[in-house]
Formats: structure tokens, C-alpha cells, sequence
């Protein structure tokens, strides 16, 4: 998205967070293109943390799977 020099506060406040960013990194302003720039590699990591947090919740699924199956064989080879 370009930069809009004429919205006012109140519409970049409405505005979603990766339409924010861009606008920052194209306005031609030296402070909001790094501030455009951080904010964009933030939400990047955040949204990696996200789907890691995913992919750990699955594994911990598999552990508790796993064993449990570990606790049946060992009771049926105490029995």
C-alpha cells in the first residue's frame, strides 16, 4: 500500500498491522520506514512464534500418545 499523506491518525489507527507497515516503509519519512522496518520484522518473528507454538502443541500430542502406549506395553508385560 502506498503512503497516503492526507489520512488522518484515526485511519492508520484502523488500518491492519501489515497495511501499517507498509505504508511506513513507503512513506519517505527516515523515521517511520525504520520503525516500518522493525514493526515488519516483529510481526514476521511473531508469526513464526505462532506456528512453532502449533508444531509443539502436535508434538506434545505424540509424547502423551507415545506414552501412553510405553504405560499399556508395561502393564501388560508385568501382568
Amino acid at each position: 500500500m502506498a503512503y497516503n499523506p492526507n489520512a488522518d491518525r484515526q485511519y492508520w489507527r484502523f488500518s491492519d498491522s501489515r497495511t501499517l507497515i507498509e505504508a511506513a516503509r513507503d512513506s519517505g519519512h527516515e523515521l517511520s520506514i525504520a520503525l516500518g522496518e522493525r514493526l515488519d520484522a516483529w510481526l514476521d518473528a511473531a508469526i513464526e512464534l505462532a506456528d512453532t507454538q502449533d508444531d509443539l502443541k502436535i508434538v506434545r500430542a505424540e509424547r502423551d500418545q507415545l506414552l501412553r502406549t510405553v504405560a499399556e506395553y508395561e502393564r501388560e508385560a508385568n501382568q
